[in-house]
C-alpha cells in the first residue's frame, strides 16, 4: 500500500467499533449509521499479535493527542468567552456606579 488520501467530513453522531480475530478490523461510520457508508481499516493475517497491539496503540495514541488538542482549544474558547463576560459585567458594574455617583 502506498498512497491513500481520502478526507471525510466527520458528524456529531459519528461511531467507531472494532471487531478482533481473526482480522481485526477498526470501522469508522462518518453518518452514525452501520451500512454502507463507512470506513474498514483491517489488519492483514501477516501481523502478529504484538504487531497488532501495536498498530492499535498508534491509533489510540494519534486518536488521544487529536482529542486533547480540541479539547484544548475549547477550554481557550471558553476562557476567552469567560474573560469576555466578566469584562462586561465590570464595565456594566462600573457605568452603573459612576451613574449613581453622578445623580447624588
Amino acid at each position: 500500500m502506498s498512497n491513500y488520501n481520502i478526507t471525510v467530513f466527520l458528524e456529531a453522531r459519528t461511531n467507531v467499533r472494532g471487531s478482533g480475530v481473526p482480522n481485526p478490523v477498526l470501522y469508522v461510520e462518518p453518518d452514525g449509521w452501520h451500512g454502507s457508508g463507512h470506513i474498514a481499516l483491517q489488519m492483514p493475517n501477516k501481523l502478529s499479535p504484538e504487531e497488532r497491539v501495536k498498530v492499535a496503540e498508534a491509533f489510540l495514541k494519534g486518536v488521544t493527542e487529536w482529542r486533547n488538542t480540541i479539547v484544548g482549544e475549547v477550554e481557550r474558547e471558553r476562557s476567552a468567552v469567560d474573560e469576555l463576560a466578566a469584562a462586561r459585567e465590570e464595565i456594566a458594574r462600573l457605568k452603573a456606579e459612576r451613574e449613581d455617583g453622578e445623580d447624588q
